[in-house]
């Protein structure tokens, strides 16, 4: 049997990560290439050609493409998305602008509000209201929807959302301008709300609907170029058009590119996903349950929780001040990645990031131009790489330049040395990432005591025993190919499709009848969509949950409930109160609740990677693992100490047997990530090829 190869890239600020697996041999092969601002498809296309080559293999061999992008979540950043105009109903043309009363920082009158997805100009009103139960109170004008049309032709508009209040309840109205629309602007993406989010809440649905549209033209851009290339013979991979290309969603899952088209706003704040998945995945091969995710790249690191297997997910998130009423792994981003600028404030305080260097010009070892010192430049400086380094495989060094600019910039300043200066750049970034942390653990009511910390990313493992440590933490996992574990999460993901409607009601005991009825509904809209992916009915499952909360409440809880079981209806009040109990510490049983809403997802598995166990060792690494020795700079725990230097051996990861134990300071290099062991620290190596790393406290 020939080769049958799935590829998975994660295109990153700063890199583009690429892996392929052989699913006749087992074989992964990995790449690290610099993302291509200009065009991500071209560092995607070039990425995976390497890491099949790697295997001797063409794109021919290739069944199944996964992809990760940040195309999205940076066109909101850089407000560089289509020309969107917004249409609702008359008198609430302001409701954009209007916003919520919420207020990051309550008492700075400097605040400038960021600018607008949607021009006021482009915010047009027609008449026709539904009430709250869906019932039709006025006529949707259809002249008015026309005259809006006649308003827009001609502006450049690109993409056009449509929100009516109450449509979550009947979207007839929002169907029937739609079509107005589309008939008289053809060539704008016309997206209705309905078909994004059916709950309350008009201002997020309005954002959300928005936010679809104005990334509708430039998603559809980039697969179309993404897709020509992967199917370009002579410079792509001479994709066949019928072989599937999946793009990750920022819930966890993944969607066909024909659905990432219509509904990209799935896509932001997907990056870090794959490596939640994957890193759930492979914490479970080694027995681990309760892990916290830390995914440091070149500009942010990515922070998330995992519990008893499963990412946390919330239906709330923000990017650049713009709700999103959609699901989305819980994840907590900050500005603390290996190209985070350090820099002295106007206290002359040491700082590090949020700016980044990114891929260009990039640190200053990169030595394409950068002249302001990074997180990586620290590294380098305190023989965590050294010259001879090449990160990615390919990309050298330039220690002199990255010593130089930090003395130019911290040293001198700061009156410290060399070392001194270097180490208190890390200080600064851990302490970044620790409050990072404390945010998804302590502030939501968990120990970081009771979980791993999982550190990934190109930068991840060097930065993970410092913060395991200052949080008390007993036990670091770096997992296989750390460095790709993003696009590696898009070869473990499965399908999803999620569907929320709300439904308000007072809880009744007698209320299961109506409530099947309306989930019923949702499972049909979910098979439908697993139906035109193509998954058969052995590969489906169906998730449910139920949004309830206590009666004069704002915000609810969901519930995941098994509709199979007789009592999952009588069984909902008693899970709710312990719900409540876990997230805010108490609970009211004598207190009536009330549903919200319902969600239903319809879930497609696929075939995983089996990855490879590794063949027993002695104990002791074998000689040909160990490439060398070198010096090294540690920061002590304690900060009043002196920065001390280390000479620490340095394995080859390739090289090491299940059972290898190996006592810090060490180093462990990879072609995607370079792993430190501090002093005292001590390394086992597991057979499912994660580093199981005990913290000395």
């Amino acid at each position: 049997m020939g080769a049958r190869m799935r590829v998975a890239s994660d295109v990153g600020g700063t890199f583009t990560d690429s892996i392929a697996y052989d699913e006749t041999t087992g074989t992964i092969t990995v790449s690290k290439v610099s993302t291509t601002p200009d065009n991500r498809a071209r560092g995607t296309v070039q990425g995976l050609t390497r890491a099949i080559a790697l295997q001797g293999g063409t794109g021919s061999d290739v069944v199944y493409v996964g992809h990760g992008t940040t195309t999205t979540t940076n066109a909101v950043i850089q407000r560089k998305g289509a020309v969107t105009a917004f249409i609702t109903n008359r008198g609430f043309r302001d409701i954009l602008l209007i916003g919520r009363q919420n207020r990051p920082t309550l008492f700075d009158i400097s605040v400038v509000r960021p600018e607008q997805l949607v021009p006021q100009d482009l915010c047009l009103t027609v008449r026709g209201r539904l009430g709250p139960g869906g019932r039709e109170i006025e006529p949707l004008h259809e002249e008015d929807v026309r005259e809006a049309a006649r308003a827009l032709a001609g502006t450049g508009v690109e993409a056009i959302a449509i929100l009516f209040l109450h449509s979550y309840a009947n979207p007839a109205h929002e169907q029937r301008a739609r079509a107005i629309l589309e008939e008289m602007l053809p060539g704008v993406a016309v997206c209705i709300s309905t078909e994004i989010n059916s709950e309350f809440r008009e201002y997020e649905r309005a954002s959300t609907a928005v936010l679809n549209a104005y990334l509708r033209p430039v998603m559809h851009k980039y697969l179309a170029s993404l897709r020509d290339m992967l199917g370009d013979a002579d410079e792509g991979l001479g994709l066949a058009a019928e072989k599937p290309v999946m793009v990750m969603d920022a819930a966890g899952g993944l969607m066909s590119i024909e659905s990432a088209r219509v509904k990209p706003v799935h896509t932001v704040l997907s990056g870090p996903a794959g490596g939640v998945v994957a890193s759930a995945h492979v914490a479970a091969l080694a027995g681990i349950s309760d892990i916290i995710t830390m995914d440091i790249g070149g500009t942010s690191t990515d922070i998330s929780l995992i519990r008893n297997g499963h990412p946390e997910i919330t239906r709330t998130n923000t990017l650049e001040t713009v709700p999103i009423r959609l699901p989305v792994i819980d994840i907590n981003a900050i500005g603390a990645g290996g190209g985070s600028i350090a820099w002295i404030d106007e206290g002359g305080a040491l700082r590090v990031g949020p700016m980044s260097a990114e891929a260009v010009p990039g640190p200053v070892c990169y030595g394409r131009g950068g002249t302001r010192p990074t997180v990586t430049d620290a590294n380098l400086v305190l023989g965590r790489f050294d010259d001879t380094s090449r990160l990615g495989g390919d990309l050298g060094l330039d220690i002199a330049a990255a010593r130089e600019a930090i003395r130019r910039e911290i040293a001198e300043p700061l009156g410290l040395d060399l070392h001194a200066a270097a180490a208190g750049i890390l200080r600064v970034a851990h302490a970044n990432i620790v409050r990072g942390i404390r945010v998804v653990s302590v502030e939501r009511g968990y120990d970081p005591r009771d979980f791993a910390l999982v550190p990934f990313g190109g930068a991840g493992p060097m930065h993970g025993s410092p913060v395991a440590r200052e949080l008390r933490m007993p036990r670091v996992m770096v997992p296989p190919t750390p460095g790709i574990l993003c696009a590696m999460g898009q070869l473990i993901s499965d399908l999803h499709h999620t569907f929320a409607e709300t439904h308000i009601a007072a809880y009744r005991a007698d209320g299961a009848e109506d409530a099947l009825r309306a989930i019923h509904a949702l499972i049909a809209r979910a098979e439908g969509h697993l139906d035109e992916d193509g998954v058969p009915p052995e590969r489906r499952e169906i998730e449910v949950k139920i949004d309830v909360r206590y009666i004069g409440q704002s915000y609810d809880l969901p519930i995941g409930v098994d509709i199979g079981a007789p009592t999952f209806w009588a069984d909902l009040p008693g899970q709710f109160h312990a719900a409540h109990a876990a997230r805010f510490g108490h609970a009211d049983p004598a207190s009536p609740i009330e549903i919200v809403g319902l969600v239903v997802t319809g879930i497609g598995r696929i075939d995983k990677p089996v990855l490879p166990v590794l063949p027993a060792g002695t104990g002791t690494p074998a000689a040909q693992a160990v490439k060398g020795s070198r010096e090294i700079h540690f920061e002590p725990f304690d900060p009043g100490l002196p920065v001390r230097a280390h000479v620490a051996l340095i394995y080859d990861r390739a090289a090491l047997k299940a059972g290898d134990m190996i006592q810090g300071p060490a180093v462990i290099e990879e072609i995607s990530a370079t792993t430190i062991i501090y002093p005292g620290d001590v390394l086992t190596v597991h057979a499912s090829g994660n580093l199981l790393v005990e913290v000395a406290q």
